[in-house]
């Protein structure tokens, strides 16, 4: 008998679907009060997940406004301070939207405008410096992200937190079990590195999707070379 998959893509026929539709529900928190917790990733098939440290040049308009949605949707944004250096984060354009930065140390550049604009906050463990800014203490040597999740709920009224990277902060999130759900873009592109999460300095290739089929939760995609090079 022949194994067989379902084609999602391409359809028999056309059908557009409203990144908001996908993405701008309202969240659930947990029956403990805990809210749900979404990470945001992107990454090329062999692994890359940045170019030049920027996750930015693997995505497109549309991955830019699915993550857009998905800041619209939440309460919190959680990021590591590795990542807002890499990607120069600046006061968001949402207002009200409060950003949690996470570091172990607290030796966090605090002088942006996402600090300025009172948007950003960092989470802390007891061992670090104290910060000059506003922040929430969570475990004692690293940050306790069971803690952290509880603060954000009792502190800021958080009850859908997105989660925007990077990979250390993904894995200790999915290591003490908080992860309700992953919104994964998979950009069309080879880097020439092969790995988990690791990043290149190269330029990629651009390839085309041609199929995208399903057995159960598996995805299965095809990729062709593009017509032309982009870069």
């Amino acid at each position: 008998m022949l194994a067989r998959m379902r084609r999602v893509f391409p359809l028999p026929e056309h059908v557009d679907v409203a990144i908001e539709a996908l993405y701008s529900r309202a969240r659930t928190p947990h029956s403990d009060g805990r809210p749900a917790v979404e990470l945001c990733m992107i990454s090329t098939p062999d692994g890359a997940i940045s170019v030049d440290g920027r996750s930015g040049p693997l995505g497109n308009p549309t991955d830019a406004q699915v993550l857009a949605t998905l800041r619209g949707a939440c309460d919190v944004v959680l990021v590591g301070a590795g990542t807002i250096r890499a990607e120069k984060y600046t006061a968001p354009s949402r207002r009200g939207l409060r950003i949690g930065v996470v570091s172990r140390t607290g030796n966090v550049d605090t002088s942006s405008s996402l600090f300025s604009s009172g948007s950003g906050f960092l989470i802390v463990p007891e061992s670090a410096q104290t910060p000059p800014v506003d922040h929430i203490v969570c475990g004692d040597s690293s940050v306790d992200f069971n803690e952290a999740l509880r603060l954000l709920a009792s502190q800021f009224g958080a009850r859908f937190v997105h989660v925007e990277g990077g990979p250390q902060i993904n894995a200790e999130l999915m290591a003490v079990d908080c992860v309700d759900a992953i919104n994964l873009t998979i950009a069309p592109w080879i880097s020439g590195g092969m790995g988990e999460g690791i990043a290149t300095n190269s330029v990629p290739r651009n390839f085309a999707l041609e199929h995208l089929c399903v057995d159960g939760d598996h995805v299965f995609a095809r990729y062709v070379r593009a017509t032309a090079p982009q870069v």
